[in-house]
């Protein structure tokens, strides 16, 4: 009360303070960055080491094992899972709940500077990274024109790249595709044998005359001059005049025997845009920079360098995230005016006044900006969760102002001056008022320390709702009271004789008829208690029977229209990249054909072993045009392109998922190649996490492990639900193996390393050096095999290896069939590992239409009975089933806890154990309309939905509030309790009525899916919706009468005890020349 008098007696003093919260959470909110997802450490570490041209098999075995063994007594890490894939093993180590992923990073790097020379000489450096969701690419560009990909490649990589590294807050720009050039050395073997050269010779002589480092300085008089050694090859020429050695009668150069010449690298990836050959480069920006900042300098940059390229480079951004983000940001602010419009319209339906109006509405902006400061100096980000959650706020932060307000009219039409009302009004009401708002934060606030990902993800959330809802109470106990003691006039019966005095007259005689009604049905209710109770226990058990009849659908998170979607093309193991690009043009085909919103398209293709559970692991990116929208939805936006004479772009009328569902269908006409779509996931990327449903088999012996992932792949692709499955137990890369004989290269005097390496460079190459021309770029020198030797299989054996002891004098070469056998086989084209032991993984993609909770139940349900587990092999269910699971584990803890907690406040604040029990039983029957409202409207039982119902809880426990309050209130005036319960419900149906009426239509923007990024914020304001019209409508009867049941029980024991009210409220002193 203490607040209250201050604002009332000294106004500008606290007006001044209000102004002062506003200007900081203006200075704050500039100050925010702007991103998709909260910036948060998930607790992962990852590690990649390259090791090109080794096998699967060879990456195990090499890199896999002694790089686990290294890590798995490192302390915080809780499990580790492998990939071993051609050419490279990434390690991946999930760490315990409040691990420092920094500090776990920099052991790792330790760990493993500690094995290094136990891993081969040829394999790459391992890089260590720390999971982000933010780490993806916020951009990608893609560079096209009639010209040599070598020229666009040139171009990109010294002219584009370096000008958008440039970019303040760009932290990584990679750049794929295109062409390199390099130096090859072709080797003669004959020339080399018949030389008596060997292979390590000819790889020194090159590092021996390829020098160059800095000699020193001299003094020269009065100056330094600086020497330098330019031993440096700088051209072909150079290279192909090395000498070897030098024999007793010739002299032996590298041009004897081998050629050498400029080329490009061998092409193992293709990308496309728009069907024309491409460069790409992807953006990643810095942890701590602007989404939106950064891709704006990007695309400025981009304009920069329009006059740099020639006129026939085409540059086009292929995937803009800040797009999606910045559409969602619009939406938001579109939401917030719509809810701030309706809630007005509500309030002066309700309230009759403009200035009525003006004083409730003014508690949204200024409780909102404040949030600010708070999220600032927490380091909160501008991002999905947090702007959703001032979004979903806009309703509520009226709650206390509402309350208040509706109280004071209440006491000026009972003819009290208006300064007295304001304080007697709001004292009246400041227990259930802070109760009300108290309920609202201990609600919030298990949800702000929940642990795992979701926690991390959602930690904002929870602080930013409770911090503006405290923010709201305040602006009721201050801003609120002391406008209405200056603004509101003397109560007047007279309305007026206009259309508007009409209405205010009609609907208030509406209202009256209304509390009569409602007087009449608690009176019926009070005397029929039992079946009010049964209807309420029936309404609720149906409503929970909705999820396990199936009624609802569940899933982890709703996917977004974000007009985008990713095609991933698998084609079997082994496939040459001539194989997957026709089949990829295939696919291009069908899109162009079948998509018509189709924008732009970008395609990548890999040959065998490029990713994926399949050899040819290629994708499709498709853009797609703007979504159509109503013309009432920012009409002002048309207006601009009008008046701007710009050519609007044809919307589409198709959402991304009817897209998907079409595609999927067409698809089925290359049946060389597995095709799966993937789109938008609302809490997408980091985590750790997998893509819809993946079944993880566990087992020591490999081929009873494939027998196990082949028969479970069929049963997954047979349940009902599943678009479409793909195990990689039938990766399988085709291979010959060299098995050597190590008694007979004892006897010969050839090594292993000789052997191996010999077979390498024949096959892939292998650089040996690098050719630095003075102001040019550095090119790889390869050392390689001739054409005619390396493409057939069949001169492998006839490849000749020096012997150790060779030399110009040493004995006749050895052939590698002499200490070698050789035959064909097949090896994984990928191998996973799960805490060191072996993992085949079978994935699957929900069908459109089918929720993911109903599926993973129903392969649960299919692998358990189909399929009969040896000892020692076992299987899990992983992906975003997995992470549904987890998910749900979490939340309804949370809401447990939040029920709890709203009890214990309501006991705290009431001194009483049985009456906030008459409260609680709000909570369960606002469910009733909650999952009725998710299976009216289509939606599914999610995260979002499932954070609906925590806010729900508070949402319903504010009825119950204002009537258990008040009833008490009018017991300790001395009333009867069945009268004071029908008096306490009549006259607090205005304002239980006007906070329903504002949550719903402030919330109906979100649920309506108006704009981008709705689909995660709609099911949990349906659920809003839903519970709190329920809650609304059963609390006026249900709530009383289990009061009316508990406080009998209270009687019996003996034990009732009312808070003490005062009678009347102290008045204030007669108001002065401040007055109205």
């Amino acid at each position: 009360m203490g607040l209250t008098r201050i604002a009332i007696t000294r106004p500008l003093a606290m007006l001044m303070f209000i102004c002062a919260l506003v200007i900081l959470g203006l200075v704050s909110m500039s100050l925010m960055k702007v991103d998709r997802l909260p910036n948060v450490s998930f607790p992962f570490v990852s590690v990649s080491v390259g090791y090109p041209g080794a096998s699967p098999l060879d990456v195990e075995a090499l890199i896999a094992r002694p790089v686990e063994s290294a890590l798995s007594g490192l302390a915080g890490v809780q499990g580790i899972s492998t990939t071993a894939s051609e050419g490279r093993a990434n390690i991946n180590l999930q760490l315990v709940e409040g691990a420092d992923a920094n500090q776990t990073a920099v052991d790792v790097e330790r760990r493993l500077a500690g094995i290094r020379g136990r891993l081969p000489t040829d394999a790459q450096s391992p890089v260590v990274n720390r999971a982000d969701p933010n780490s993806f690419p916020i951009m990608n560009i893609a560079l096209s024109g009639n010209r040599p990909q070598e020229q666009i490649f040139a171009l990109t990589s010294d002219i584009v790249a370096p000008r958008i590294q440039s970019v303040l807050g760009v932290a990584e720009v990679n750049v794929s595709g295109g062409t390199r050039s390099e130096i090859q050395i072709q080797v003669d073997y004959q020339k080399l044998e018949s030389y008596g050269i060997s292979l390590q010779a000819l790889t020194t002589a090159i590092q021996r005359e390829n020098v160059g480092q800095p000699v020193g300085s001299l003094p020269q008089g009065r100056q330094v001059i600086t020497l330098r050694s330019l031993g440096q090859l700088q051209s072909v020429e150079d290279i192909a005049n090395v000498q070897i050695t030098t024999g007793a009668t010739q002299l032996i150069r590298i041009r004897d025997v081998a050629r050498v010449f400029e080329t490009n690298k061998e092409i193992t990836r293709y990308q496309r845009m728009n069907g024309q050959d491409a460069v790409g480069m992807s953006i990643t920006k810095q942890s701590d920079a602007n989404a939106l900042q950064v891709a704006d300098a990007i695309r400025v940059a981009l304009d920069s360098l329009k006059s740099l390229l020639p006129a026939d480079i085409e540059v086009r951004v292929t995937n803009d995230t800040s797009r999606f983000t910045r559409a969602s940001l619009e939406a938001v602010e579109f939401d917030l005016s719509l809810a701030i419009f309706m809630t007005a319209t509500v309030l002066i339906l309700f309230l009759h006044s403009w200035r009525n109006v003006f004083i409730v509405i003014l508690a949204i902006p200024t409780s909102l900006i404040s949030t600010f400061i708070v999220m600032y100096a927490l380091g909160f980000s501008l991002n999905m969760i947090s702007l959703m959650a001032l979004a979903l706020m806009i309703g509520i932060l009226v709650d206390d102002s509402i309350v208040v307000l509706e109280n004071i009219h209440r006491h000026i039409r009972l003819g009290e001056h208006p300064k007295v009302a304001a304080l007697t009004g709001r004292s009246e009401i400041g227990l259930a008022a802070i109760a009300i708002t108290l309920a609202d934060v201990v609600v919030y606030m298990p949800v702000a320390f929940m642990q795992g990902n979701i926690g991390r993800l959602f930690k904002e959330y929870g602080i930013t709702i409770a911090v503006a809802t405290l923010f709201s109470l305040f602006i009721g106990f201050t801003l609120t009271p002391m406008l209405a003691s200056r603004w509101l006039k003397e109560h007047d019966d007279n309305h007026g004789r206009g259309l508007w005095g009409r209405f205010i007259v009609g609907w208030e005689a509406g209202m009256e008829w209304l509390a009569e009604t409602y007087r009449s049905s608690l009176g019926f209710a009070l005397t029929h208690r039992p079946l009010i109770v049964a209807v309420g226990v029936i309404a609720f058990a149906s409503a929970l029977a909705m999820v396990p009849l199936k009624l609802i659908g569940t899933e982890y998170a709703p996917a977004e229209d974000d007009g985008n979607l990713r095609i991933s093309v698998a084609m079997p193991t082994g496939s040459t990249l001539a194989a997957n690009d026709a089949a990829v043009r295939h696919v291009e085909a069908i899109i162009r054909d079948g998509v018509p919103e189709l924008e732009a398209m970008f395609t990548s293709v890999s040959g065998a072993g490029g990713g994926g559970f399949g050899g040819g692991g290629s994708n499709i990116d498709v853009q797609l045009a703007a979504k159509a929208q109503p013309i009432w939805i920012r009409p002002w936006d048309r207006l601009d392109s009008i008046f701007s004479n710009e050519e609007s772009r044809p919307a589409r009328d198709r959402s991304v998922f009817d897209i998907t569902t079409d595609l999927r269908r067409r698809l089925t006409a290359v049946p060389e190649a597995n095709a799966q779509i993937s789109t938008n996931q609302a809490l997408g990327g980091g985590g750790g996490g997998g893509g819809g449903i993946q079944v993880r088999l566990r087992g020591d012996d490999f081929e009873t492990l494939q027998r196990l992932t082949v028969q479970t792949e069929e049963v997954v692709r047979n349940t009902p639900g599943i678009a479409s499955a793909r195990s990689s137990a039938l990766s399988q890369l085709p291979e010959v193996r060299a098995i050597f004989d190590r008694d007979r290269m004892a006897e010969l005097g050839v090594t292993t390393q000789q052997a191996a390496t010999t077979m390498r460079t024949a096959i892939a190459g292998t650089i040996v050096s690098q050719l630095r021309p003075e102001g040019k770029d550095q090119i790889d020198i390869t050392l390689i095999g001739d054409p005619l030797d390396r493409l057939d299989l069949n001169q492998l054996a006839n490849l000749p290896i020096q012997p150790a002891v060779g030399g110009a004098a040493a004995a006749a070469s050895v052939r590698l069939g002499q200490v070698a056998r050789f035959e064909r086989a097949s090896g994984p084209a990928n191998i996973s590992r799960q805490d060191r032991q072996r993992v085949l993984t079978m994935s699957a993609t929900v069908a459109q239409g089918a929720t993911l909770g109903e599926v993973a139940q129903a392969v649960r349900e299919n692998v358990s009975s189909q399929i009969v587990f040896p000892a020692g092999y076992s299987y899990s269910i992983g992906g975003q089933a997995a992470q549904l699971d987890t998910a749900m584990q979490a939340l309804l803890g949370a809401l447990g806890l939040s029920v709890l907690l709203i009890y214990m406040l309501l006991v705290a604040l009431y001194e009483s154990w049985l009456h906030p029990l008459a409260i609680m039983f709000s909570l369960p029957i606002s469910l009733i309309g909650a999952f009725s409202a998710l299976f009216i409207t289509g939606n599914t039982f999610n995260l979002f939905s499932m954070l609906g119902m925590i806010m729900l809880m508070g949402l319903a426990a504010k009825n119950a509030i204002l009537l258990v309050d008040f009833t008490n209130t009018l017991r300790a005036r001395g009333m009867e309790r069945f009268e004071a319960i029908r008096s306490a419900g009549p006259t607090r149906l205005r304002p239980i009525l006007m906070t329903t009426a504002t949550i719903v239509f402030a919330m109906w923007p979100m649920a309506a899916k108006l704009e981008a990024g709705a689909e995660s914020r709609a099911p949990l304001a349906v659920v809003v919706i839903g519970g709190v019209i329920s809650s609304t409508l059963l609390t006026l009867l249900f709530v009383p009468v289990m009061y009316s049941y508990l406080d009998d029980l209270q009687a019996l024991f003996g034990r009732r005890r009312v808070r003490h009210v005062d009678p009347m409220p102290i008045p204030m002193p007669a108001p002065g020349a401040g007055g109205d």
